[in-house]
């Protein structure tokens, strides 16, 4: 259970293209994607990994990293960006483990391409998303502009820690997850 007994890393500080709600006009493209208005995110599941976890609304901490929620069991919404459907890259983080065992985030690593996750909203809308990419970015290297880039479409980006290092007893590496909407029925 050592690795269990560390601080968290946050993920690193967004640009300040992150911290906006405006976004870049649309393409023809995007126009069969669904396109909800704003409403906070309160649950995110994903059934291929047992995911399931109340989401509490964060904003930066004092060195300016996104903050991580209080509690393990709970993912967090960073406040800076869109809300899960909304036109733009809506921001979602979440602790791997802490010091009592696995915690919200803690079976992203297990999603795949094409797995589902659906984030329930206040107004009672859902919004449901594909996973398109997985990525581990070095904390050191970790490319802040365009993991947090707005977009003219819903995204949906998840971001946890990765790669343990027993010697520092931190985590060295984010996980980051990409995923777009699911184009609407008929369409």
């Amino acid at each position: 259970m050592a690795a269990f007994t560390h601080p968290p890393q946050p993920p690193p500080a967004p640009p300040a293209a992150a911290r906006t709600h405006d976004t870049p006009t649309p393409s023809a493209a995007d126009s069969d994607l669904p396109v909800l208005g704003p409403s906070r995110p309160v649950r995110i599941t994903s059934q291929a990994v047992g995911l399931d976890a109340a989401v509490d609304r964060v904003g930066t901490s004092a060195d300016g990293t996104i903050a991580l929620p209080d509690q393990g069991d709970h993912a967090g919404w960073y406040s800076g960006s869109v809300t899960p459907g909304q036109r733009g890259n809506a921001l979602l983080v979440g602790h791997l483990d802490t010091t009592r065992g696995p915690a919200a985030f803690y079976a992203l690593g297990a999603l795949r391409e094409g797995d589902r996750i659906t984030v329930h909203r206040r107004d009672k809308s859902v919004a449901h998303f594909t996973v398109t990419a997985l990525n581990v970015y070095d904390q050191d290297d970790f490319p802040s502009t365009s993991v947090y880039a707005p977009t003219t479409h819903p995204l949906l980006t998840l971001i946890t820690c990765a790669d343990w290092d027993p010697t520092t007893r931190t985590y060295t590496a984010n996980l980051v997850i990409t995923a777009q909407p699911e184009p609407q029925r008929g369409s």
